[in-house]
């Protein structure tokens, strides 16, 4: 991961990573094997690995984090959530994925699992990500040699956690997190800059020190445009919305537009770096960072 990143400078040029998941099937881990080439050799700060709720496809997580680190240059970063899981069962997590070799983690509480409510005493009473900050502490000081690898990434709202009943308080959590040792952050998808600018801008008064890194999905279809703005808390912008379904509900090419657009607001106003959710595919996100002029030759065309 770039310096930048880390101690909250301005980074000397923009930067950029991934978010990629485990593959379902086999013919979809083949095309994510394929795209995970292209997107390591786009030279990203890091990619991460995501799994679902009560840790299920964890073993193709640590699959897939074992053959980034092992067969690509990117630095691999695994999620972590705690929903329905004990504190023990997410310290053995912690320590199968060091063991693996990976150290760098984005540290989530997630969402209850299919069925399930906040009501549900199994939901509501798992960890918090804050206490998942402090138990990724807790698990590097049980492996000493380790204490001084790796980074704890944790997630920001710019448009408010669902739980979250005010943006004082969404940015008093993630000082909170700051505080435990969560070295940056990684914002919820969004639509508009403002929505990003002015959240960072209220934390940075607030106490923030650490680094926010804006989350960008470049849509291709009206269904994904929906599954965002549900994601995002806010409506989808209505332009984008009307020319997908004008074109029958697929066009690459207008989600790539409008995250080209919202990226060049952010990194204007400041923003150190992209972070690109691919819904594990490479042309739209690696169009966009040439549209930004911030990829260098690949080696891979």
């Amino acid at each position: 991961m770039s310096p930048d990143l880390l101690t909250g400078s301005a980074p000397t040029r923009a930067r950029f990573s991934f978010e990629v998941f485990p593959a379902r099937s086999g013919a979809a881990a083949l095309a994510l094997g394929h795209a995970v080439q292209h997107l390591s050799a786009a030279g990203p700060d890091f990619i991460s690995v995501t799994y679902g709720a009560n840790g299920s496809n964890r073993d193709a997580s640590v699959d897939l984090l074992k053959y980034l680190r092992d067969h690509t240059d990117a630095l691999p970063l695994a999620h972590l959530t705690t929903v329905g899981e004990s504190r023990e069962a997410v310290r053995r997590a912690i320590h199968g994925i060091m063991d693996a070799g990976v150290h760098d983690f984005l540290a989530l509480r997630g969402d209850p699992p299919r069925g399930r409510t906040e009501a549900d005493p199994e939901v509501s009473g798992s960890l918090s990500a804050l206490e998942l900050v402090e138990l990724v502490a807790e698990a590097r000081a049980e492996r000493p040699a380790l204490t001084s690898v790796g980074r704890t990434a944790v997630a920001a709202y710019p448009n408010g956690h669902p739980l979250s009943r005010s943006r004082a308080e969404d940015i008093e959590w993630l000082i909170a997190k700051q505080e435990a040792g969560a070295q940056f952050a990684i914002t919820q998808l969004f639509f508009e800059a403002d929505e990003y600018l002015s959240f960072v801008a209220d934390a940075r008064s607030a106490g923030l020190r650490i680094p926010v890194l804006p989350g960008l999905m470049p849509v291709s279809t009206s269904a994904q445009l929906r599954k965002v703005a549900q994601l995002a808390g806010r409506p989808a912008p209505g332009l984008l919305a009307a020319e997908l379904a004008e074109a029958g509900g697929y066009a690459p090419e207008l989600g790539v537009e409008h995250t080209v657009e919202l990226a060049r607001q952010l990194l204007a106003g400041g923003a150190p770096s992209v972070h690109l959710y691919t819904f594990n595919r490479h042309e739209q996100v690696l169009a966009v960072l040439r549209e930004l002029d911030l990829l260098t030759p690949s080696p891979l065309g």
